[in-house]
């Protein structure tokens, strides 16, 4: 179930620090309500959060400041009830009746709906439903997942929100009266996941990845390669194909790009019915392409984007030209969370020679500075020693070490992380947590594919191994 946050209506000091700290932990979507700062408070405060984080933010008001800081989107209410002229982003609403609710929710990508229980942050301001209210509203299609519950919700009550039929639930008072507000959204988070995603009807909602991406037919890369990840770490894998490829062990034989209309309405189809808490991306080499597929990006917002920029094959030759190089960098990184280059990739994206982890660790992090998102070098090539594999994310880096398995059966293994990535990002994992889980993964996805015999070439990873 979402959780969302509200902030408080005023201006603290730490404020910034205390927000990226939640989103460490897994905060995926802060409302910024702030009725009586002036926009320039405001933007200070955006310009002292990370840009990737940003993507996360919803404004309730300054609206103007929602595109030039990337936001994901802004909410309307009685104070400003409209959008920009010629506005078309992801869009809420502040709703405090069912008739409001339901005259409204086709307009926005969800609305709120207040209050449900007795408000904690404003005092005399009770319950405005009861049960049996709800329960019909739920019945007749009124509240669904496009309502987000707030008012009263804390840990006790979170967890029958879904229970009522809401798509999620917002959070204020209990968290910014408690004195350790992040632990207490980590609680309030955990309690609303305590269900397991089962609704009053039964049903399960899944997190779910979208992963944009080539086709394999031999099943051991792209899509195919990111549908088997992707269900074996428990998310739901929906995809837009971007080419088919005509490919096996033994090599790529041909390359057949999709149309990018195409391209695109497969990626709205997805966005606007399954709703993917992450984006996978692929090999794109088609500048049309990349566009289409940033455009795209920049109308969905998704909560995380993870991007394996296959710029280079594992003999070193150039796979897109250059042209289409300068527009990923231009357009397609900045709309992700993290990226995932190579060492040979990096040495692309940081027009530099790297050949140590010293370099890995430097490149990773001026990249990570220039580009506003995490990167991931991965150190497969490596000459010698261990694995081992550099983030860095708001100015830290993390090593990722393992064990080197001897072994040629490789084929769609930064397929395989990337994805996996994504799945672990959507079922709520913090970034550092999501990649070390997914690198346990894929080693043991490499260390029983390296006992299999699939094709006569450099085989694929098995996907079923158990991490």
């Amino acid at each position: 179930m979402r959780v969302i946050l509200y902030t408080r209506p005023d201006l603290f000091e730490g404020e910034a620090d205390t927000i990226i700290a939640m989103m460490e932990r897994g905060l995926e979507t802060l409302h910024l309500r702030k009725p009586n700062v002036p926009d320039e408070g405001i933007e200070r405060l955006l310009c002292a959060i990370p840009p990737h984080m940003r993507k996360r933010i919803v404004l309730h008001s300054a609206f103007h400041l929602a595109e030039r800081y990337g936001l994901r989107g802004i909410h309307l209410n009685s104070r400003h009830p409209l959008p920009p002229q010629g506005y078309s982003g992801h869009l809420s609403r502040t709703c405090h009746s069912l008739s409001e609710v339901e005259r409204c929710k086709g307009a926005c990508d969800y609305v709120t709906l207040s209050p449900i229980f007795d408000s904690i942050s404003k005092r005399g301001y009770a319950a405005a439903f009861t049960r049996e209210q709800i329960e019909q509203a739920r019945r007749a299609g009124i509240i669904d997942e496009k309502v987000i519950a707030l008012g009263g919700i804390d840990e006790s009550n979170i967890a029958s929100i879904a229970d009522m039929g809401f798509g999620g639930a917002g959070v204020l008072g209990a968290v910014w009266n408690s004195p350790d507000p992040v632990e207490t959204f980590v609680r309030c988070r955990r309690a609303a996941s305590a269900d397991d995603g089962t609704t009053a009807q039964g049903t399960s909602r899944p997190a779910a990845v979208l992963s944009i991406a080539g086709s394999d037919p031999s099943g051991g890369a792209g899509i195919q390669a990111d549908i088997k990840a992707i269900t074996a770490l428990g998310a739901y894998a929906a995809t837009a194909i971007t080419a088919v490829t005509v490919q096996n062990t033994l090599g790529v034989r041909s390359v057949f790009p999709i149309p990018p209309q195409v391209v695109a309405d497969q990626i709205d189809a997805v966005m606007e019915d399954i709703e993917p808490q992450a984006v996978k991306i692929g090999m794109v080499n088609d500048a049309d392409i990349v566009r289409t597929i940033a455009d795209a990006l920049r109308r969905h917002k998704p909560q995380w984007v993870v991007y394996d920029p296959v710029m280079v094959s594992t003999s070193g030759h150039r796979l897109i030209e250059e042209h289409t190089t300068e527009i990923i960098e231009r357009e397609l990184i900045p709309t992700a969370t993290v990226i995932t280059p190579n060492m040979s990739e990096a040495e692309v994206l940081w027009r530099g020679r790297i050949t140590t982890v010293e370099e890995m660790e430097r490149a990773a992090c001026e990249l990570a500075e220039h580009y506003g998102t995490a990167v991931l070098v991965k150190g497969g090539h490596l000459a010698e020693g261990d694995m081992c594999d550099i983030l860095c994310h708001d100015g830290r880096t993390e090593r990722f070490t393992g064990e080197r398995i001897d072994t040629r059966n490789l084929h769609g293994t930064g397929c395989t992380l990337s994805s996996s990535i994504a799945a672990l990002l959507a079922q709520g994992l913090p970034l550092v947590e999501a990649v070390a889980e997914a690198k346990r993964y894929v080693t043991a996805a490499i260390r029983v594919g390296s006992r299999m015999n699939i094709g006569h070439g450099n085989g694929p990873l098995w996907h079923m191994a158990r991490r």
